[in-house]
């Protein structure tokens, strides 16, 4: 089985080098190659992969601003010119940390450990159609999506709360709600709710999990529709 990888870097010719790279390896499947974070998260709104190969200094958009907008980032090899970065880098679980320009031989050590931790770790599109996983705490963690209660949104992070923990989790709500599927609706900007859990609603607020949640007035005609409330 190959690893499907992206290549994320604004340099042309380290692009081009990498692209060369992942091509020739008999374990990588490259799908794509990006100049920019954020073409790079469009993509992956959509497309699940395996690997990306990630360069540091981008545009608007670093390679630190594009894990944290991730729910579940895939396994990540940094690639920089610059040794500054590796204490930060390795805070966000990264496999391996590349200086430039690459050779040969470290690229393929560097795919040999990413290979070596496919085969340990489990991935979130192994799970039952009804769980997935989350990395909270430096682990990777198992939840039964219908154990989630509701989700709140703090910016470049989200808390997952179910009835016995809370979760903090590098994601977007917009990238966690594709995840969770239609049980879930988005009442407020800052919160996600499981309509099997919400207890009780009102003009302009629900409770779900003992908390009680604001509806944006934009949301509660659609809300109200998906509730079957009747009238």
């Amino acid at each position: 089985m190959k690893l499907r990888s992206i290549v994320v870097e604004d340099d042309i010719l380290a692009r081009k080098m990498l692209e060369h790279l992942c091509v020739k390896h008999e374990s990588l499947e490259h799908l794509q190659s990006f100049e920019s974070a954020e073409d790079a998260l469009v993509f992956l709104e959509t497309i699940n992969v395996d690997l990306i190969w990630l360069d540091v200094e981008m545009g608007e958009l670093n390679g630190f601003d594009l894990l944290k907008r991730l729910a579940n980032p895939p396994s990540v090899i940094m690639t920089t010119s610059s040794s500054a970065y590796a204490f930060e880098a390795y805070q966000h679980d990264i496999v391996d940390y590349i200086l430039k320009p690459i050779n040969l031989d470290r690229f393929n050590s560097a795919v040999t450990k990413v290979m070596s931790l496919e085969r340990h770790n489990p991935k979130e599109n192994e799970t039952a159609d009804n769980d997935i996983f989350i990395k909270s705490d430096k682990k990777h963690i198992r939840l039964a999506i219908d154990d989630i209660t509701y989700v709140e949104n703090l910016s470049d992070y989200v808390k997952i709360y179910t009835k016995s923990n809370v979760h903090i989790v590098h994601a977007t709500m917009k990238s966690l709600g594709e995840k969770l599927g239609d049980a879930f609706f988005r009442v407020h900007r800052s919160f996600l709710v499981n309509l099997n859990k919400v207890k009780d609603v009102d003009d302009n607020n629900l409770i779900a999990g003992g908390r009680e949640i604001p509806i944006s007035r934009r949301t509660k005609s659609e809300f109200l529709e998906k509730l079957n409330i009747l009238k």
